[in-house]
């Protein structure tokens, strides 16, 4: 059976070999707390996903950033208005290619109503406040 991968391109079944961090350990921070890594492992990245796609799709990346990711303490993200500044909404993770449609949604339905969504409830960002 064959997924969908955006514009409505078929992608081939394929099972993942290694997992999705195997390239970390080739990422070096410098002194400037900026991030490089070779552009060899770069290419690799966009040949692999380039053989999902069924056919001969040759992908090229436009531009490159490293960073590090926004992991809250709890591993969970963090979606909703603070609490303390009315009006200013957050939502990162982790998981923003898996999370970013569904995130888009309910904060623009929490930003446009004033409402807070039930789904956001256990990513609220008080969750860490203290005391």
């Amino acid at each position: 059976m064959l997924g969908r991968l955006g514009h409505g391109r078929e992608t081939a079944p394929v099972e993942p070999e290694r997992g999705d961090s195997w390239y970390e350990e080739h990422i070096v921070e410098h002194d400037d707390g900026s991030c490089s890594i070779d552009e060899a492992y770069v290419k690799e990245l966009v040949a692999e996903a380039s053989a999902l796609f069924q056919g001969e799709v040759s992908l090229q990346a436009a531009s490159w950033r490293l960073g590090r990711k926004p992991i809250p303490g709890d591993g969970e993200p963090v979606f909703g208005e603070l609490e303390s500044v009315p009006g200013c909404h957050v939502a990162f993770t982790h998981s923003g290619a898996t999370l970013g449609l569904i995130a888009g949604e309910l904060t623009a339905y929490e930003v446009l109503t004033g409402a807070r969504h039930p789904l956001l409830r256990d990513f609220r960002p008080e969750r860490f406040a203290t005391g």
